[in-house]
């Protein structure tokens, strides 16, 4: 019998070390992006979408994406101007020549301005005033490109912003995985373990449930797949027969347990 609570972990909710899935709608941001980068001046690009719809991973794999372009990438936007503009300096490998703000800036803005650089900063809805109109002042010296993601009910007040609204920007949105990519996700990383049996079992039924609840939620898409296996691995623990399979009762636990399905 397969080892239920080591399948789980295949599908936990974290963002490095993770295999990249490329669905339909992150093929179409790619091209979206790679168009701007060719085609636009320097400037700020907003990545919005809903929490768990992909867009951290998305930030991980800018590299790979982007090849020709050097990436700096803040997972968390809770720095002081200051010492954002130190680390963007530390990065280039030069030494810092002044001691306010204003010089660092202006050393910034000269270094990079010969390069083609993008700077990523995740959940970007909690960037602070300040940085927000640090922001502002780099993204105007057209030295640097910027990819601000962050929520996407959060995005239109921030986007309101006079630093943003009145100054040349894009606006990418994260969309969700489709029906068909949903099973076609589970069966990608199930065979990749060698799990052929449980790839069969997880059938098309089964799959379109799962959708039912995540309404393509990448990150809801790991986090049921995630509690049906462990719910499993419990209940053979526990000697409960009929559950040693996935089935849709097993589905419609793991998504009151996954907070998807209210009771």
């Amino acid at each position: 019998m397969a080892d239920f609570k080591k399948i789980a972990k295949i599908f936990e909710d974290r963002i490095e070390g993770v295999t990249f899935y490329e669905t339909r709608a992150t093929l179409r941001l790619k091209n979206e992006l790679v168009n701007i980068l060719e085609k636009e001046t320097r400037q700020l690009i907003f990545l919005v979408g809903e929490p768990g719809t992909g867009k951290s991973v998305f930030l991980t794999k800018l590299s790979d994406i982007v090849a020709d372009f050097t990436v700096i990438r803040f997972n968390t936007p809770f720095f002081e101007p200051v010492d954002f503009v130190k680390t963007l300096l530390d990065r280039k490998g030069v030494h810092i020549e002044g001691f306010s703000l204003e010089q660092m800036i202006a050393q910034a803005v000269e270094e990079y301005k010969k390069s083609s650089t993008i700077v990523a900063i995740d959940e970007a809805q909690l960037l602070s005033k300040e940085m927000i109109e640090l922001l502002r002042i780099l993204a105007d010296s057209k030295a640097f490109w910027f990819i601000l993601a962050m929520h996407k009910h959060e995005s239109g007040k921030i986007l309101q912003e006079p630093q943003f609204a009145s100054r040349p920007h894009k606006v990418l949105q994260m969309q969700g995985l489709e029906y068909d990519e949903v099973r076609e996700y589970i069966s990608k990383e199930l065979l990749q373990e060698g799990e052929y049996t449980l790839q069969e079992e997880l059938t098309k039924r089964l799959c379109k449930d799962i959708y039912k609840f995540t309404k393509g939620n990448f990150r809801d898409t790991k986090k049921i797949v995630h509690q049906i296996f462990l719910l499993m691995d419990e209940a053979i623990k526990l000697g409960k027969k009929g559950y040693e399979k996935p089935n849709r009762c097993l589905v419609t636990m793991a998504a009151i347990g996954g907070g998807m399905l209210r009771v």
